[in-house]
């Protein structure tokens, strides 16, 4: 239990003074998606920690223009409130599917563009800002949880002081499972401490309704493995053990086996193609 990660995990959750060189610990902090919270829980001041603090000032300004915007809309902020603060790359929001083209162009009257467009994913972007409007998380246009039954589970939650229309915790946790596993193929600390904090029997309830209990059992399997030093973070899932997860998916769901046909229109194009291909097939 003297690995890095360890020892990480016991800075960021149980408060532990580090005993490693700090610069190799803020850089797996980086690589983990708990940056910022390492930088506060040890209340580190300099550059960094000011390059940290802008970047969510702007993710925070992004999502009051947001919230004000939007407001009589069905949507919510997913994959940003967290049990740990972190700059996300991106704003990523579920809204009804009936108001997806309404609120993109309400999005698109603030200077924002249209940079990708997915079957169920618009990407829009103004300059470094980058929302993604979904109506359902997918990969390569093959929907692998339903956003519009996750839609039935908001609520307001805080967010870096300013209040958001949020995911409940139990629904994030399964949204962090599903999202490292199926799609990224990378599992974060920060999606470790998501599903150990969050996940309740309200989790694994949903994860029937929405046809990913694997998922979420091997979520909590990776927790366990983190957790007794048996794995390291972060960790990318093996192709092997993600291809049967996926073929599973896709005889248990009949949502991801209707979509799945979606995957050969999506490969000829230049800039998603060779991201999903990248996914599919890298092993380090």
């Amino acid at each position: 239990m003297n690995s890095l990660t360890a020892k990480l995990l016991r800075v960021v959750a149980c408060g532990a003074n580090p005993d490693v060189n700090l610069a190799v610990l803020l850089t797996h902090a980086k690589k983990n998606k708990i940056l910022l919270h390492l930088l506060r829980a040890l209340n580190i001041e300099g550059p960094l920690r000011e390059q940290q603090e802008l970047g969510i000032s702007e993710v925070t300004k992004v999502i009051q223009t947001l919230s004000k915007l939007l407001t009589n809309y069905n949507y919510v902020f997913f994959k940003l409130v967290k049990p740990v603060r972190y700059v996300p790359a991106d704003v990523d929001l579920l809204i009804e599917e009936s108001q997806v083209v309404k609120a993109a162009h309400r999005i698109m009257g603030l200077g924002y563009r249209v940079a990708v467009k997915d079957p169920y994913c618009l990407t829009l972007t103004k300059g470094d800002s980058i929302i993604d409007l979904y109506v359902h998380p997918s990969l390569g246009g093959v929907i692998f949880i339903n956003g519009q039954k996750l839609l039935e589970h908001k609520c307001l939650k805080e967010f870096d002081g300013n209040e958001v229309i949020s995911l409940e915790g139990y629904a994030e946790a399964l949204v962090a499972a599903s999202h490292a596993i199926y799609k990224e193929r990378i599992y974060t600390l920060n999606d470790y401490l998501t599903v150990e904090e969050w996940t309740s029997k309200k989790t694994i309830k949903l994860s029937q309704q929405l046809n990913c209990e694997e998922v979420l059992k091997t979520a909590i399997n990776v927790n366990g493995k983190i957790s007794r030093g048996m794995l390291q973070a972060p960790y990318r899932i093996p192709f092997s053990a993600w291809l049967p997860i996926w073929t599973r998916k896709l005889q248990k769901d009949s949502l991801t086996r209707a979509t799945s046909m979606n995957i050969l229109r999506t490969l000829p194009d230049k800039r998603t193609g060779k991201l999903l291909i990248s996914k599919l097939v890298t092993e380090t």
